[in-house]
């Protein structure tokens, strides 16, 4: 492991001066003789070079294994990447239980990607039970680690009436909340939104805010 730690080290140095061209070809190079010597981290960096094509040639099953290695030594970035292929059937066939399997490991180390798909796929069912409950509670330790995904899909839940009736309070704050995370979406649903609540409503989510 130490020498894929100091080949690791390399591959990051190469990567972070690279500009592309022959360089980022010896980044991947690095990383891929670190991945092979058991560096988890190196393993999952490859495993995305080969997934979009970067200095190397475009290999999604190879892509897959690589995640998988990291995968299996509980790195969560590796475990949402290996899930996202496998909810999408990239790099070999889709297994929904097995994503969200991993997504569910990856949200309880805080990954934020994977917090976000698992609260999707417990709202519709997929790849297991329809937990309309525990997506709500992933949601929002989402929202509250800063993703403004997380944040825009309770508004529209909220709205929606999707954990009882519609709530369009709650909705108003988690829309101006991911608003102000950058999400461009909840600009235009917050409008909607606001066009439709009562002056009660308004008057109500604005005392919420102020708070």
């Amino acid at each position: 492991m130490d020498e894929g730690n100091a080949i690791y080290e390399h591959a990051q140095a190469l990567l972070a001066g690279s500009e592309g061209g022959e360089s980022l070809v010896k980044a991947a190079e690095a990383m891929r003789k670190a991945a092979n010597a058991g560096h988890a981290a190196a393993a999952n960096n490859f495993g995305t070079m080969l997934h979009h094509g970067r200095g190397v040639h475009k290999d999604l099953a190879a892509a897959r294994a690589y995640y998988h290695q990291a995968a299996e030594t509980g790195l969560p970035t590796a475990r949402f990447n290996l899930g996202f292929m496998l909810v999408r059937g990239l790099g070999g066939e889709k297994d929904l239980p097995r994503a969200r399997t991993l997504f569910l490991l990856a949200a309880e180390d805080g990954e934020v990607d994977a917090i976000t798909h698992l609260g999707a796929m417990m709202m519709t069912g997929t790849g297991g039970d329809q937990e309309f409950n525990s997506a709500r509670e992933w949601w929002t330790r989402g929202a509250r680690l800063g993703d403004s995904r997380c944040a825009f899909n309770l508004g529209i839940a909220h709205a929606g009436g999707h954990w009882g009736e519609s709530d369009f309070i709650a909705a108003w704050h988690w829309f101006r909340e991911a608003e102000r995370l950058g999400n461009a979406g909840a600009v235009v649903e917050l409008e909607r939104l606001e066009s439709v609540m009562s002056d009660e409503e308004h008057a109500a989510a604005k005392a919420c805010a102020a708070r």
